[in-house]
């Protein structure tokens, strides 16, 4: 199972030049992904991620072109981070 905190500091490394363009869907994107990330960081309960998880999809789903290869990283991190609360959901957390 990837890392998705790697995933994140990957995209956000990649990214990173146009995430400067102030309102680009990669400036927003960064926003996104640092929140999430945090919420990662924090494995506070399953339901805190699947509900940032959700975010950051519905995130993707509006802002990007679903066909894009910055759509398919996104969701990519979205379904790692579920798998993250799927196993705390399994330890009771």
């Amino acid at each position: 199972m990837p890392d998705p905190i790697q995933l994140i500091s990957a995209l956000l490394n990649r990214i990173a030049g146009q995430a400067d363009v102030e309102e680009s869907a990669e400036w927003y994107l960064r926003s996104n992904l640092i929140d999430y990330k945090r919420v990662l960081l924090r494995k506070s309960s399953a339901q805190e991620i699947e509900f940032a998880t959700g975010a950051l999809m519905r995130f993707c789903e509006q802002s990007l072109d679903n066909t894009a290869p910055l759509y398919r990283d996104c969701a990519e991190i979205a379904e790692e981070g579920a798998k993250v609360a799927t196993h705390l959901k399994a330890t009771g957390r």
